[in-house]
């Protein structure tokens, strides 16, 4: 079997990243998104979705590389390829593109064609690949719902009691404006704990850029980031996420020393060197590799067996489509432990429409994790086509 096109697709949406102040839900990226689409002579086909300046990946995946070693396109590094060798294939795109990649776009997009890959490979050994992962250690995770801070304390209220008649066991509110104003931040957190309830966990990710997603600004400094924690216990919060600039390992580690709360934190790092320091300097209580950006499946592996010889927890950070979070629940059912998937209760119509999937809530608050080749998740190809930018 032979690898015969890699096809970035390049999707429009009308629709912006954007959180209020009512209790309506949030809207996660609804202006593009980028597929990428693996086909074989033997017609298996891998999808995976890619989080990334989507434009800009387009030339990264199929554009005119140059003829040094370093500066090719993946896509032409592929081609002619044994889709079943994901690992000399994942080292072959690094080295390929070594030159303007190893971390950021041209790694995102790596990530993407690993779990493509990963995909052909379960449906070439007919089985899932949490199998292929090693086995099968459970049928089901805990789901939190994963969402945007509102900017209101009466929104917060509104949205929480909204998880809770879903049947959801935890959420998590992030980003939004927290970080334009301290008071205000308090009264956010304090509205949605007293919403939630005593039984019910509640997950905070205040992100660190200064004043939510829309301007640039400085940092939390150090000592702001301790008493962000330190004030964050006060209302039973089960973690603190990705708070630190994401090179500031130093500073993590600093950090989780004095909180009182549990530290999760690696959405944005990549690869099995970066995780390796960011476990070794102590810097996370949970560590929480993305898919679509650590290096894929293949890394996640190597990620994967680092955490559990340090003895740190991973929960994999999956705010994307029903791609990522299918992909997610695979390499969850296969970790040594695992205590949530992130359920993106907050898709654009655009991220929303990719694919279908039967992910849904049982009475305990967990979502079944598929024992099938394709996951679970089906890429509506008219969808797709639909909405497929010049």
């Amino acid at each position: 079997m032979r690898i015969t096109e890699v096809e970035p697709i390049l999707l429009r949406g009308t629709e912006t990243y954007h959180a209020g102040a009512g209790g309506a839900e949030a809207t996660d990226n609804g202006d593009w998104q980028l597929l990428v689409r693996v086909a074989t002579d033997a017609g298996l086909t891998g999808w995976a979705d890619v989080e990334t300046l989507a434009p800009a990946a387009v030339a990264v995946i199929a554009g005119a590389g140059m003829s040094s070693l370093g500066f090719r396109t993946l896509g032409e590094l592929l081609l002619g390829e044994d889709p079943l060798d994901t690992a000399r294939l994942w080292d072959r795109l690094y080295v390929g593109s070594a030159y303007y990649g190893r971390r950021g776009l041209a790694m995102q997009c790596l990530s993407a064609i690993d779990n493509a890959l990963w995909s052909i490979k379960a449906q070439a050994a007919g089985m899932s690949i949490t199998r292929l992962l090693g086995g099968r250690r459970r049928d089901r995770v805990l789901a939190y719902a994963s969402t945007l801070f509102r900017a209101t304390p009466e929104g917060m209220e509104a949205a929480a009691k909204g998880y809770v008649a879903q049947g959801f066991r935890a959420v998590k509110f992030g980003w939004g404006v927290f970080g334009q104003d301290p008071g205000r931040d308090r009264e956010l957190v304090a509205a949605a704990r007293a919403a939630l309830g005593p039984d019910r966990q509640l997950l905070v990710d205040p992100g660190w850029y200064p004043a939510g997603w829309t301007q640039p600004g400085p940092m939390r400094t150090l000592r702001e980031n301790i008493a962000l924690v330190q004030w964050l216990a006060d209302h039973d919060v089960g973690w603190c996420e990705d708070f630190i600039h994401p090179e500031r390992f130093e500073d993590y580690a600093t950090v989780r020393a004095e909180s009182p709360v549990p530290v999760a934190a690696g959405e944005q790092l990549a690869t099995r060197w970066e995780f390796g320091r960011f476990i070794a300097l102590g810097c996370a209580d949970i560590l929480q590799p993305d898919l679509s950006r650590c290096g894929g499946l293949s890394e996640a592996q190597r990620i994967m067996a680092l955490a559990e010889d340090a003895g740190v927890e991973i929960v994999p950070h999956s705010w994307l489509t029903h791609l990522l979070t299918g992909h997610s629940l695979q390499l969850i059912a296969a970790l040594p432990r695992a205590r949530f998937v992130e359920f993106n209760v907050a898709q654009s119509a655009l991220t929303r429409g990719i694919a279908r999937a039967p992910f849904a809530l049982d009475a305990d608050g967990m979502i079944a994790i598929p024992d099938t080749p394709d996951g679970g998740v089906t890429v509506d190809e008219d969808f797709v086509n639909a909405h497929r930018a010049a």
